[in-house]
């Protein structure tokens, strides 16, 4: 019956890791949803700055050949000049949102504590943390084995 209980017990925690994972990966692909998104919209500001532009240029160059002295005191040339402001200004916000989405910790990572490289802040690798604490001293070399090691590099 403990072989049972056994297989049963590790059956359950294979199930429970698959979950979690799965849920890691869900949460980390809407992360990216997220980003596109955000993308999308910014590529989508930054083509109509570029139209407006085009018409800046094409209503400066007309009220000059027409001999308009100051073209800016021109309330079509305000107007777009106002526009391509608010589209930096849209595309700037949707900036910050896309930090703010990166920097959302993933649903269910808990093992890397939002850092990239899998280290926590001390420099120990997530794998010692887990590691009962006779395991480590036995991984370590002690101060006797440490001692003949640099005798015989002197030697």
């Amino acid at each position: 019956m403990g072989f049972e209980n056994n297989i049963k017990k590790g059956a359950e925690s294979g199930i429970q890791a698959l979950k979690d994972g799965t849920n890691v990966v869900v949460s980390e692909v809407s992360k990216l949803l997220k980003i596109s998104e955000k993308k999308i919209d910014i590529n989508s500001y930054k083509k109509k700055i570029e139209k407006n532009y085009t018409t800046l240029g094409e209503l400066v160059h007309r009220y000059l050949t027409d001999g308009v002295t100051n073209p800016l005191d021109q309330a079509d040339v305000r107007e777009v000049l106002q526009n391509i402001y608010n589209y930096n200004e849209k595309i700037k916000e949707l900036q910050g949102e896309i930090e703010i989405i990166r920097s959302m910790k993933v649903v269910g990572d808990e093992e890397n504590n939002g850092d990239s490289n899998g280290e926590n802040g001390e420099g120990e690798e997530a794998e010692d943390l887990e590691k009962p604490e006779e395991e480590k001293k036995e991984a370590a070399p002690s101060d006797t084995e440490t001692e003949q090691g640099e005798s015989k590099g002197k030697e």
